[in-house]
């Protein structure tokens, strides 16, 4: 294996491959090899990794970070496996653009590496083993959430020159800015909004929204456009035919991929499963 490139998939806007390498050796990507940050996050083993003139030691506790020019080496140890995360530059700039509610200065140096056992890394690394082994990323409703979800996740994880900026305070605006959004989801429940696209239509960026909406609602984003969908999927399976439809239809169309989750919450929100009330007040 000395030697041999990293192995790669076709790239994306996003992506998260698993790639494990049997016997210790060397893997190499080369200068330019994607339009993106690619990073390393380790499953299994350990390995030593060179990049942006520094060596970092990569095992359970940390991950290391590449940029787009960068030339990177990996030395594996026997069994080493790992996910890589790969994220198209354009994604992490409107992603912190977003986030900060300014234009920032190109090209963003990431730190190359970091800390999976603090809080920030804790979530990222544990969102990216879920979607590893989920189809999700490939889902037309939820695929562009999780997308921006998991580059906010990095860019709150890994060190760059804004990190004291998205440390700081933000000011919480007045209730404008959310009825504006919660006007854009009640008009198109099903559209695959993603919390950089309700910040543009509230006028706000993505954090001042999200302390807006927990002052004004008590909620975030994410949640009021849970329960917009949530109290569409009800009204959807009190006007349907049990012998035309399932509840995990009905749930799949209102973007809940996870039948159980959804029958979960639903059961919390109206007292009952899905599949009662589609099938009417006759089998309760």
């Amino acid at each position: 294996m000395d030697g041999q490139p990293m192995p790669r998939r076709a790239y994306r806007e996003v992506a998260v491959d698993e790639s494990r390498f049997p016997r210790a050796g060397r893997v190499r990507a080369p200068d330019g090899a994607s339009s993106g940050y690619t990073v390393a996050v380790p499953k299994a083993g350990a390995s030593e990794i060179t990049h942006c003139g520094q060596t970092v030691d990569l095992d359970a506790s940390r991950a290391a970070v590449a940029r787009p020019e960068d030339e990177t080496d990996m030395c594996c140890g026997d069994g080493f496996a790992c996910y890589f995360v790969r994220i198209k530059t354009e994604i992490v700039m409107d992603a912190l653009e977003h986030l900060l509610g300014h234009p920032v200065s190109r090209p963003l140096d990431l730190g190359p590496s970091f800390d999976l056992r603090t809080p920030a890394g804790r979530a990222w690394s544990g969102m990216v083993r879920r979607l590893a082994s989920s189809p999700l990323l490939d889902d037309p409703v939820r695929a562009a959430p999780l997308k921006e979800t998991l580059t906010v996740r990095l860019l709150l994880a890994v060190d760059h020159r804004y990190r004291d900026e998205l440390d700081g305070s933000v000011r919480s605006w007045a209730p404008g800015p959310v009825r504006r959004m919660v006007d854009a989801i009640e008009e198109r429940p099903r559209h695959p909004f993603t919390l950089a696209e309700l910040s543009d239509i509230a006028g706000v960026g993505t954090r001042a929204l999200g302390l807006g909406c927990r002052r004004h609602l008590d909620i975030s984003p994410a949640e009021r456009l849970n329960a917009t969908r949530l109290a569409a999927a009800h009204r959807e399976l009190e006007a349907s035919d049990a012998g035309r439809t399932t509840a995990t239809a009905v749930a799949s169309g209102w973007g809940f991929t996870d039948a159980g989750r959804f029958a979960a919450e639903y059961a919390h929100q109206y007292r009952e499963p899905p599949w009662l009330t589609l099938r009417g007040p006759a089998y309760a």
